[in-house]
């Protein structure tokens, strides 16, 4: 027979329950109705009541997440909120109403990030971001046959990857942006560059060129582009140069691209936000 009583699954945060929550004296002291829940893009969780607040720091109080869940229980009802969404009610029995956060581009730049490379945080937006293996190579079901490090992959023994770097000025800043892409390139290329890999004259290389194996999804499809690859010196990353004129890519390494694109990035790739 069928039970057509079904037990509510009770939600759970994954985050650490001594992890430091952010709420106001109204909610704890007074008893004042959560009546908004957002999860912030940093991870940080905001548990606030409907009260017109003037003076932020006034009221502003930090208690551990087992404290909030404690203090109100019904906030594990949206416990599985995702980062970047913030959910609203108006009264304690009312369904919660899930919604995006929609971020300022100042708010953005503040948020920072965890460098995937150095560990650490940093407080301003990435200039940079990679690809760590070859589309093909994450595609194949079969890796036996196939070799990666953090410079060169070959899959199949007939397919032969390098990894380069795309520049791109921004206009507005004294740093240029850069994806860290994979190029398919052929056999004798290949050999090539990984007979004068560690020689310190290698950047007197020929051009040579390639197809990019990396999808960069802030732009219409990059699977196949033609590029250029120049070696550079010794432990520098080769330098990748768009060849197909009629891509969007191309427009922008040939012209820069301004601070807000680099947000936009930010926005899309760290936190899955257009």
């Amino acid at each position: 027979m069928k039970n057509l009583f079904k037990k509510k699954i009770q939600k759970q945060f994954t985050d650490s329950l001594t992890k430091g929550v952010f709420t106001t004296s109204h909610v704890i002291e007074n008893n004042s109705l959560i009546t908004l829940v957002s999860h912030e893009l940093d991870g940080d969780w905001q548990f606030m009541g409907d009260e017109i607040i003037e003076d932020y720091k006034e009221i502003a109080r930090v208690i551990s997440l087992q404290e909030m869940i404690t203090h109100d229980k019904s906030i594990l009802d949206v416990a599985d909120l995702k980062p970047g969404f913030r959910a609203v009610r108006q009264r304690q029995n009312d369904k919660w109403i899930v919604e995006k956060i929609e971020y300022s581009d100042d708010e953005i730049a503040e948020m920072g990030y965890y460098c995937s490379e150095c560990g650490l945080y940093h407080r301003d937006i990435p200039f940079s971001y990679g690809a760590d293996e070859p589309v093909s190579y994450f595609n194949l079901t079969d890796k036996s046959n196939s070799t990666i490090n953090k410079d060169l992959c070959i899959i199949d023994n007939k397919r032969y990857f390098i990894k380069g770097q795309i520049k791109i000025k921004v206009l507005d800043n004294e740093n240029d942006f850069s994806w860290n892409v994979w190029i398919e390139i052929s056999k004798s290329d290949f050999d090539n560059e990984e007979a004068i890999w560690v020689e310190e004259n290698r950047f007197l290389n020929k051009l040579y060129f390639g197809v990019l194996d990396t999808v960069l999804n802030c732009y219409p499809d990059t699977i196949g582009l033609k590029v250029s690859v120049q070696t550079q010196k010794l432990g520098i990353i080769p330098s990748i140069k768009i060849e197909d004129s009629n891509h969007p890519l191309f427009f922008e390494q040939e012209n820069g691209i301004d601070m807000k694109r680099v947000t936009y990035f930010a926005k899309k790739i760290l936190y899955g936000h257009e």
